[in-house]
């Protein structure tokens, strides 16, 4: 059967990986218990160790014909897969995979069942695949590094933690040997021992009383000792990346502030920056849509644009009909712009020289003693297409109603893109002339 070379960030290589995973972190905590309690390898143990072989056999297949990325390219090409894979890829899977205890207890040997029982630890080389299974992960959702990196911190620290306290159970004497502790208690009472050791508290209650055990002791506590600067260190770290944004928009608060109290800014406009920037902050957390597009280069900047505003733009009469390069020129000069509440958007009478779609929010569009709302329009409207067309005054009053995203686009940068597509221009303009009339029909009834 031809296996075919699967992608590394489609959902099926995904689930499998996520699977692995999962696996890989069972018989991590379940190995070492079996060979402290010298648990035998029979009944539901032994379907498991029976099962795992066989979906680490099955994992060796599907990571030989999975393709990857060499300076951003995906390689597909099958034998540069299998020479990149047979290495120490394939060496570290393939001892993890191998049934050593199924072969070797066939021949009942008590020395060999021994080998074969320690042989189980050779599973626990999956170990060396989870950071990179959990960078696919992350790649292919897209979780917050920060996030990972956390959890991969805490998923390191707390199998470390394990694997030294089942250690520390079997070289352990227990000093109560009269009355001698139950398999839960014990390894209760060992991780409590790994912890307050790893963490350098070191309350010593649980005290070697061998050679063995005050060798063990100093080598944790060695480790403890580093591990707890490395720790606390890496946690700052991730912390200060998480609230970085916050950090930033605070420092700029800061700035605001000062700057509006040295200049004797009056009360109720301070509260109005300030709550501008509040909403700046909840809206986007930090973020300016177009210094992040700016730094992209056009290709993926007009497909980022595209899909944030492609629905717009075809919600405009006036642009139906008109080819795709025409509205990606539309699309990428489109500027984000946000208005207060209560601020006027445009004014009626006055030369108009953008037009605006609204992304989020809403706008009134009110008389000009404000006494009539003649409409009121939400996300995914427009206007003032008329006045940036015919270059005529405006015909309403438009304020806005609450916090407002909006994007503009402004009669110049227009003009410019209705040059290079002549056959559009007239068009255009013949319905621009029509909603004008639509709408001044509409105000003379209200």
């Amino acid at each position: 059967m031809k296996i075919p070379i699967l992608n590394p960030d489609s959902h099926s290589k995904i689930g499998w990986d996520i699977l692995i995973l999962i696996l890989t972190i069972a018989i991590t905590i379940i190995i070492p218990l079996i060979m402290v309690y010298h648990l035998p390898l029979s009944g539901f143990l032994l379907v498991f160790d029976i099962l795992i072989s066989l979906i680490f056999i099955a994992d060796i297949l599907i990571e030989s014909h999975t393709a990857y990325s060499d300076q951003r390219e995906l390689i597909r090409d099958k034998e540069k897969i299998m020479n990149r894979y047979m290495g120490m890829a394939f060496v570290t899977d393939l001892l993890a995979a191998f049934p050593f205890f199924m072969i070797l207890s066939f021949f009942q040997n008590p020395l060999l069942l021994r080998i074969a029982l320690l042989s189980n630890i050779l599973r626990l080389l999956k170990l060396f695949r989870v950071k990179r299974t959990i960078g696919r992960i992350r790649n292919s959702k897209r979780l917050n590094p920060s996030f990972i990196r956390m959890s991969l911190l805490i998923f390191w620290i707390l199998i470390a933690a394990h694997l030294i306290s089942c250690a520390w159970m079997a070289i352990w004497e227990d000093p109560a040997a009269l009355n001698p502790l139950n398999a839960e208690s014990m390894y209760l009472r060992s991780f409590y021992w790994t912890v307050t050791t790893l963490t350098t508290i070191g309350y010593g209650d649980i005290s070697p009383s061998t050679n063995l055990e005050t060798i063990f002791v100093i080598i944790i506590e060695l480790i403890g000792a580093g591990m707890y600067g490395f720790i606390i260190g890496n946690i700052a770290n991730i912390i200060a990346n998480i609230d970085i944004a916050k950090s930033q928009y605070q420092e700029k608060m800061e700035k605001v502030t000062t700057f509006l109290r040295y200049k004797n800014i009056p009360h109720d406009l301070k509260v109005k920056i300030s709550d501008y920037y509040d909403y700046l902050w909840e809206s986007r957390r930090g973020y300016d849509e177009s210094s992040i597009l700016q730094d992209l280069p056009k290709p993926l900047k007009t497909s980022v644009s595209l899909f944030l505003n492609r629905g717009i733009i075809q919600k405009v009469p006036i642009f139906k009909g008109a080819n795709e390069e025409f509205i990606k020129e539309v699309i990428l000069n489109l500027n984000p712009v946000v208005f207060t509440p209560g601020d006027y958007v445009v004014i009626k009478g006055e030369i108009g020289y953008e037009m605006y779609f609204i992304s989020r929010g809403s706008v009134d569009v009110v008389s000009e003693d404000e006494s009539i709302v003649y409409a009121t329009l939400g996300a995914g409207s427009f206007f003032g297409e008329i006045a940036l067309l015919l270059s005529a005054p405006r015909n309403a009053t438009i304020k806005a109603k609450d916090y407002c995203d909006c994007y503009s686009l402004d009669k110049e940068t227009f003009d410019q893109i209705l040059v290079r597509f002549p056959e559009f221009a007239e068009k255009i303009r013949e319905m621009a002339e029509k909603r004008r009339a639509e709408t001044e029909e509409k105000q003379k009834k209200k």
